[in-house]
Parts: C-alpha cells; structure tokens; sequence
C-alpha cells in the first residue's frame, strides 16, 4: 500500500510539475467549456454558459452563449415584423473566436443598423454546410428573414463530410442524426475540468485531427459516386449541392442571399466559386470577399490565430450594415447584375 501511495503521489506531483512549466513557458490554448455534442449538429454550445478561450499569459476571450444556444443577446422569434431580422450562418469566423463579446462584425452590424434589423448570429466553430443549413430550417427560418448571411472558409467542404446530416433528395433537404463516436467524446468531455489543463490541450488537437480524418474519409468512401464527375472533388461536389438548392428556396421565399468569404479563401476550390459566380449571375445571391474591404489594412488578425480580430469585424460588419441598407428597398427576386 505505502508503495502504491507513493507511486500515486509522485505521479500527481509529475503532472503538477508538466502542468506549471506548460503554462507559464509554453502555455497551450485551452476551452471551458468547449462545444457540446449534439446529434442534430454534432457539436454545438450549452445554453447560458460562458466560454473562456485564453492561451494563459498571452491572450484571453470571453463568450458569452445566450439561452436560445447562440453568441450574443437572446432574440426570439416574433411576428412583429416592424424590425427585420437578418440570419448569419457561418463557422467561427461567425462565432467571433478571438473577439469579445460586442465585437464580433454581427453585433457591429447590428449597432450599425441603428434598430432598423435585428441580427441573429448562429454561427457555431468547426460548422460546415450540412449544419448550417440544418440550423437555418430548424430555428433560423422562425425570425422570417429578410436576408440570410452565408460566410465560407476554407475548412467547410471538409466539414461536411465530418458531419454528414443534410442532404438534397426529391426536391427538398433531408436531415439525418449523427452518432460518430467523435463527437460522443465531446458529450463526456466538453464541461470536464480536463479541458482546463495544459497537458491534455498540449495533445488533444494532435489526437482530434487524426480521428476527424479517419471520419472524414469513412464519408468520403460511402459517397455516392455517381454524383461526382471526372475531375471533381467529393468535398466540392457535396458543397455545391447544397449551396445551390439553398440559394434557390431562399430566392423563392424573397429573402436576400449574401455569401461572404474569408480573405481570398474561396478561390482555393475552383468548383465552388464557379457555382457561387453563377449564383451571383442568376441574381440568387451577392458574393463578397472579405479580402476587398480589408485591402490596405494592416494588423486586423486576432493574437489567438483567426484572421479576422477586432479590427477585420468592425469593418465588415460597417460595410456589411450598408449593404443591407442599399438591398432594403430591392426587390430579392429581381435580376442582380454581377
């Protein structure tokens, strides 16, 4: 027993030991709570929580999640249509990972607007296509939007075969539940006080990249091939799907499309942005490249690595309130000129 004792307590002060020197000379970027499973989503947040992200010593976020599951001040769906209510989708660039809360570029679009819109962020970090048209039929459909925001990184297309659950079949988009086993650890581990240390963070995005990439190309071999013709990517063909049967239902139901890029990250999947310049052509959706409004300016990086800081959503969410307030007097299913 004493050997057993001394064992465990040498063990624990090793651990304390590795847990001190990480975080005061190579601190590791840590999340508490991190995202949660969900089946409907595969991950999503906790209703009412506030999500620290610092890297100790370096940089520190707070953000806080509202009872209705998304970042910023709660608005619930209501009839009053006196203020219209514009829908953001995206991933983290949406979320606001890297930026307090009131300046991620929705909360600016929306002091912008000056109480002419209400701004619904449901973006939600390492979400792709699939989700982000689920969450919209789901919940965002219920504010009744005059137009939705649609942002794109380089990560989606890949995303969505990580969490396969929408797709298009017979004229309307089908949801399936998801149960991969990489997102049941987020169910025993999200609000555990493991992700608050520094040698579980020192190797876990080591250990989650590998098991995303064995699910990743789990779905990319069931894939129906059929749908893939010769020089196209899975990845691409899943995307432009979906994108396209999304722009068309919500050009029917006369709510504005507007696609917004990170900086130049479109370009990199070359099928993509063709649909997207055909989308914009047909007058279902108005593209944007975030890198056009940043042009010219210089440190708008956030310190925790996004691209886009403080300083990148202040002015997009700026030019994103004018644009809204150039379409309000358009008709959304009138011919847009590229």
């Amino acid at each position: 027993m004493f050997t057993i004792l001394g064992l465990l307590l040498s063990s624990v002060f090793a651990i304390v030991i590795v847990e001190l020197v990480l975080r005061f000379f190579y601190p590791q970027e840590t999340l508490y709570p991190r995202w949660v499973f969900s089946t409907q989503y595969c991950s999503t947040v906790d209703p009412g929580v506030l999500m620290v992200h610092e890297r100790p010593g370096r940089w520190r976020f707070v953000y806080t999640i509202n009872d209705l599951r998304y970042r910023g001040r709660a608005l619930p769906p209501s009839s009053n249509r006196s203020q219209p209510s514009i829908v953001v989708l995206g991933d983290s660039y949406t979320f606001g990972a890297g930026v307090n809360d009131g300046e991620e570029y929705t909360s600016v679009l929306e002091r912008e607007l000056g109480g002419a819109g209400r701004v619904i962020n449901l973006g939600i970090g390492g979400w792709g296509l699939t989700q982000e048209v689920r969450r919209y039929y789901d919940f965002g459909a219920l504010y009744r939007p005059k137009a939705v925001i649609l942002q794109f990184s380089a990560n989606d297309p890949r995303d969505n075969l990580k969490c396969a659950i929408t797709e298009f079949r017979d004229g309307q988009f089908e949801f399936r539940d998801s149960g991969e086993g990489i997102y049941r650890i987020k169910e025993l581990l999200s609000r555990s006080w493991i992700q608050k240390s520094q040698l579980y963070n020192l190797f876990r995005d080591r250990i989650y990249r590998l098991m995303e990439s064995r699910v990743v190309e789990k779905e990319r071999a069931t894939l129906d091939r059929g749908r893939v013709g010769a020089g196209e990517s899975a990845e691409e063909s899943v995307y432009v799907e979906l994108l396209r049967h999304f722009a068309e239902d919500l050009h029917g139901s006369g709510v504005n499309l507007v696609f917004l890029s990170v900086n130049g990250q479109l370009e990199g999947f070359p099928e993509i942005a063709a649909e997207v310049r055909r989308l914009q052509g047909e007058g279902l959706l108005r593209y944007i490249d975030a890198a056009d409004w940043l042009k010219g300016e210089s440190d708008y990086s956030s310190p925790e690595g996004h691209l886009w800081g403080a300083k990148a959503h202040r002015i997009i969410g700026e030019r994103l309130a004018e644009l809204i307030r150039d379409d309000g007097s358009r008709d959304p299913r009138a011919p847009r000129t590229p």
